[in-house]
């Protein structure tokens, strides 16, 4: 059993395919605390604060599993989008163009520290601009670094990909297969 301190539902339905066993809650960590604007550095701070967090709430009798995940494109971050404006923004750039996500999880028990920062490619054709707005009507992209939805949304649009989907779907589940062995 583990402790996923994440409110993904992405994260949420890739332990529940490969049947792990876990229990989901909150990290208590403020993300708007970090002024970091570089995504390697955000992504990596994000999960060390959140991680921090989590470790004084809820210590180490559950191993903690604690991630976050950030949108590259352009040289710029793009995290969750705030609103559907914003959501049209990071969409708009990313159409016809190319993204790294970036996705840094920490898996941490009494017998171990496991950090991975991992980071997958993706070049999309230009997004249809019909699709793109009733994408935004569904309200699908909240909660989504970038607005990016792999399995979703961007998939039909996908002219490239480096690395696995499911660090782009917010945890790397072939880095962390391994270590999860150890604590189940």
């Amino acid at each position: 059993m583990i402790r996923l301190c994440s409110s993904s539902l992405s994260r949420k339905l890739i332990l529940s395919a490969y049947q792990i066993p876990f229990i989901q809650c909150d990290n208590n960590f403020n993300e708007e605390s970090l002024s970091l604007t570089t995504p390697k550095s955000f992504v990596y701070q994000a999960a060390l604060g959140k991680h921090k967090a989590a470790l004084q709430t809820y210590g180490l009798e559950i191993p903690l599993l604690v991630v976050d995940s950030v949108v590259e494109c352009k040289k710029k971050l793009q995290r969750k989008a705030k609103t559907q404006e914003e959501a049209r923004s990071f969409l708009s750039a990313q159409s016809n163009a190319s993204i790294n996500i970036l996705t840094c999880m920490i898996l941490h028990s009494q017998d171990f520290y496991f950090l991975n920062l991992s980071q997958t490619y993706y070049e999309f054709f230009n997004f249809n601009k019909e699709d793109m707005e009733s994408y935004l009507i569904s309200k699908e992209w909240e909660n989504k670094a970038g607005a990016v939805m792999v399995e979703g949304f961007h998939q039909k649009y996908i002219k490239k990909q480096i690395g696995e989907t499911s660090n782009a779907m917010g945890l790397n589940f072939q880095a962390l297969h391994p270590f999860l062995k150890e604590t189940l």
